[in-house]
């Protein structure tokens, strides 16, 4: 089944991309709380990540039912990981990390067809946006993923790293490849649509 994005593609600029991807003192605050569990901490918490997660659960799922069904799972398996957490990486690559690997369990569960879903079927896309379309479905499931998390949610590479479970420097690459294959796709999308 190929993937669309669900919402705009947004480019967010992140010029920590060469720091070391370490736990904020805010993390570890955040961390102890949310370990001891402090159920303050814990709304905080799905308060401030349940519109970003569930945003790039739409994207990996095209369904709001399945978005939130994929996003309960996530903040459940992160109540139940956040005890061995060692914070070695940032709260928000643990997250993702969590979320990354419940859409891969999502998708291995639906390998059915499934019917079309509203949105699609009476958005009215853009024909810019279907070339946006065009141009991702081009690339391969892990660059889709490297280009969303890197210019619609704003993470460093070496937050992707962590979440694709690859090293930086194969992030790195990743991404350059993948910007080169999407704009190589994008800009022949308009010389044949005579943009």
């Amino acid at each position: 089944m190929t993937r669309r994005f669900a919402i705009p593609f947004k480019i967010k600029s992140n010029t920590d991309d060469n720091k070391e991807d370490h736990a904020t003192p805010h993390d570890a605050a955040m961390l102890q709380r949310l370990k001891d569990g402090d159920q303050e901490a814990w709304s905080a918490l799905v308060e401030e990540w349940s519109p970003r997660l569930f945003n790039y659960l739409m994207y990996n799922t095209r369904n709001q039912d399945d978005a939130q069904d994929v996003l309960s799972e996530t903040l459940l398996g992160l109540v139940q990981s956040i005890r061995t957490f060692d914070g070695n990486v940032t709260l928000t690559t643990f997250i993702y990390s969590i979320a990354y690997r419940k859409v891969a369990d999502y998708w291995r569960r639906s390998r059915e067809t499934c019917e079309l879903p509203l949105w699609l079927s009476t958005a009215g896309p853009t024909s810019t946006r279907l070339e946006v379309d065009e141009a991702l479905d081009e690339l391969s499931e892990q660059g889709q993923q490297a280009l969303l998390l890197r210019y619609h949610d704003g993470l460093s590479v070496a937050e992707i790293a962590e979440v694709l479970g690859r090293s930086y420097k194969a992030t790195e690459s990743l991404l350059s490849r993948v910007r080169r294959q999407f704009h190589h796709a994008f800009a022949g999308a308009e010389a044949y649509n005579g943009r």
